[in-house]
């Protein structure tokens, strides 16, 4: 979805003028078909992803110590107790899953004209577009800062992801 977004949207700017009008042409329409068919199952997938973590997720009062330090603790080594998620982590999810996931799921499902009652104005779908851009760019950023620092911005996180054993000193 990703992928097939920013070509639709930015590919006029530096794909088009590589691969040429009747390729670009053809590679949008099939991008953006195969976008408006995955959009509704990546729904599905949210609500499931959500159901799934949502417990784990919720905030305590070690988060906002880990809050405090934790940032400064990236900087200097020092890590704070988090439990299974840390702050930042949860932080991710309600923000980038739970608040900006729904906003582009909520206008993606406008944008394919599946919400039953709605009139479909004009007005009403260029806010729809225009909620739907800004929000997946930034779930796009919010996630790629977060899988750089689960692989190579923090010494050690790609290894735990890896095998899923860490050295008592890094835990």
């Amino acid at each position: 979805l990703a992928v097939s977004g920013v070509v639709m949207v930015f590919g006029k700017f530096f794909l088009l003028p590589v691969i040429g009008g009747q390729l670009f042409g053809w590679l949008t329409y099939a991008l953006k078909t195969l976008h408006n068919f995955v959009g509704p199952v990546f729904a599905v997938a949210l609500v499931l992803f959500i159901i799934a973590y949502v417990r784990d997720n919720w905030l305590r009062l070690y988060d906002l110590k880990w809050l405090i330090y934790g940032i400064k603790g990236m900087v200097t080594g020092h890590e704070y107790p988090s439990h299974k998620f840390n702050a930042g982590e949860k932080s991710v999810f309600w923000l980038g899953v739970i608040f900006l996931g729904l906003l582009v799921v909520g206008s993606g499902l406008v944008l394919d004209k599946l919400v039953p009652g709605m009139d479909y104005l004009r007005t009403d779908m260029q806010a729809a577009n225009l909620v739907h851009l800004i929000a997946a760019l930034l779930m796009m950023t919010l996630f790629l800062v977060h899988m750089y620092l689960g692989t190579i911005g923090l010494d050690g996180a790609y290894q735990a992801m890896r095998t899923g054993w860490v050295d008592e000193a890094w835990a």
